[in-house]
């Protein structure tokens, strides 16, 4: 991870945990601008990690030699099925280049769905009811939605000034 994007993730997670440990709750399932912006941090922080993985992928396939994002593209199509493999003549090292990011997507995205869960069930207290709401409400209510983007805007301003 590069240090600038981890500084970024750090600052998320730092203003994260500090409204996620505040004692508010929602109150007869109404949506207030303190937990609405708790998802959008929350959110913020799950984008990041999803935006540096893919950095690192495309990172190890430009350093990859023998290796371009359009062969890339073309045996991750295969899922890794060893009949499709053959028919694009895949070798050994693509092979074992594409296991290996396989595998570093598969770590790296438990540990997204694991933030993800820590911090949606801890949303004010309530095992994740808060962020269930927010997330039906962002589809169906506009003016939440815009409030929700609203938020996010503010946060990208504030993390892109640091």
């Amino acid at each position: 991870m590069s240090k600038k994007l981890m500084g970024k993730i750090n600052a998320l997670l730092i203003l994260s945990s500090l409204l996620l440990s505040g004692n508010i709750s929602a109150q007869d399932d109404e949506i207030n601008q303190n937990d609405l912006r708790k998802y959008a941090l929350l959110n913020e922080v799950i984008d990041l990690m999803k935006k540096d993985l893919s950095a690192e992928v495309n990172k190890m396939i430009k350093s990859q030699e023998g290796m371009t994002g359009q062969r890339y593209k073309e045996l991750a199509a295969t899922k890794g099925d060893e009949s499709k493999l053959a028919e694009i003549g895949a070798k050994g090292f693509e092979i074992q280049f594409l296991q290996l990011i396989a595998d570093l997507k598969n770590e790296r995205i438990g540990a997204i769905k694991l933030v993800n869960q820590e911090l949606a069930t801890k949303m004010v207290g309530d095992r994740g009811k808060t962020y269930k709401s927010i997330k039906a409400g962002l589809s169906a209510n506009p003016d939440l939605k815009a409030q929700y983007d609203e938020i996010v805007a503010s946060l990208k301003n504030r993390v892109s000034s640091d």
